[in-house]
């Protein structure tokens, strides 16, 4: 009986020597397959965090038209990853603000493969920009050139045609009531683009009218002192009672979205037409509504991209076109609606 009971015992004992062992195997078999399951993620994961890239693009711009700044840095970026060249929104990420200048500083004294700047016609950005040439660095002005410096290219809008387009536009409005056609222009704009537009204003009306027109063609300077000064200036245009604008052409998003609210605010809409620049989908749902004319668009992908392709044709061949244009399209009610969905389409 004993002897049964010490069979039965061991038995059990073997049993559950075997259960223990088949558990500690499947337990270990787990660990393993986790371990090589995760360090595959883990490697898959670093894989797509980091890239390598051959060549370090800075892409500085100012502090102000940050989403229309925002698409061209898209294009530039989309064109830079195709070229394996990272292109980076210099100083996006800092505490602090700093100025192009100081920029540009930054991008020189890292050695950057190349720069992309919004350029202007300020005596310091032109030394830079020369600096940074002769330092090895090529240079490519975007929007706004910086005259006389040895930049490398200058991918932008022809001034004079944009002025022509407005000028379209203005006698496209015209009635016999028309009297004042403000301009609004940069007050801190040194460059000579804005006096250009305004020539091609005036010569395409002066070439349909007649330099007896009637109606006063004037550059309105905007105050750019802080965030809310151009939205002040435009309040102050529009409630002049004995001098308000029948029609207003805004030179940037800034200018068309300040001139847009403040005919809204004081009730002006159908009394001071706006003729805009950009296709923020506010602007576009202005145009929608009736509120802003027509609107001038730029390309900003093709903007930023051709900066990119500018700077590779250079590398590779130490030549490139001293100026590349950018590609614009208006914006009526005629069209809205289309560029309206392939706006949304393409985000």
């Amino acid at each position: 009986m004993e002897d049964k009971k010490s069979k039965i015992g061991r038995n059990k004992h073997k049993v559950s020597s075997i259960f223990i062992i088949g558990n500690t195997v499947l337990m270990v078999a787990v660990t393993i397959f986790s371990f090589v399951y995760f360090n595959n993620k883990l490697k898959e994961t670093q894989k797509d965090a980091y890239e390598v890239y051959q060549k370090h693009y800075a892409f500085i711009s100012n502090n102000r038209e940050q989403d229309f700044w925002n698409e061209v840095y898209k294009g530039a970026l989309k064109e830079g990853k195709e070229q394996s060249v990272y292109v980076e929104r210099f100083g996006n990420k800092l505490f602090s603000d700093y100025s192009k200048d100081e920029l540009m500083r930054m991008a020189i004294d890292a050695a950057v493969d190349g720069i992309i700047l919004e350029g202007d016609g300020d005596n310091k950005t032109r030394e830079l920009v020369n600096e940074a040439v002769d330092k090895g660095i090529p240079v490519i002005t975007v929007l706004k050139d910086s005259t006389n410096s040895i930049r490398q290219c200058f991918v932008g809008i022809n001034s004079y045609n944009l002025g022509q387009e407005y000028g379209k536009q203005v006698l496209k409005l015209r009635n016999q009531n028309t009297k004042r056609v403000y301009v609004l222009v940069d007050e801190n704009s040194t460059d000579s683009s804005q006096n250009i537009i305004l020539l091609g204003i005036r010569e395409t009306i002066e070439k349909t009218l007649g330099k007896n027109h009637g109606m006063e063609i004037k550059a309105v300077v905007v105050n750019n002192e802080d965030e809310f000064s151009p939205e002040e200036t435009i309040r102050d245009i529009i409630m002049d009672a004995e001098n308000i604008p029948d029609i207003m052409i805004c030179l940037n998003s800034t200018y068309t979205m300040c001139s847009y609210q403040a005919v809204v605010d004081h009730n002006m809409v159908g009394k001071i037409n706006i003729i805009g620049y950009y296709d923020s989908d506010s602007i576009l749902s202005a145009i929608q509504k009736g509120i802003i004319y027509s609107s001038i668009s730029v390309d900003t992908e093709q903007m930023g991209s051709l900066c990119v392709e500018a700077l590779e044709e250079y590398t590779l061949t130490g030549h490139v076109s001293e100026y590349l244009p950018v590609d614009t399209k208006l914006i009526t009610s005629l069209n809205v609606s289309e560029y309206y969905n392939s706006n949304t389409e393409s985000e």
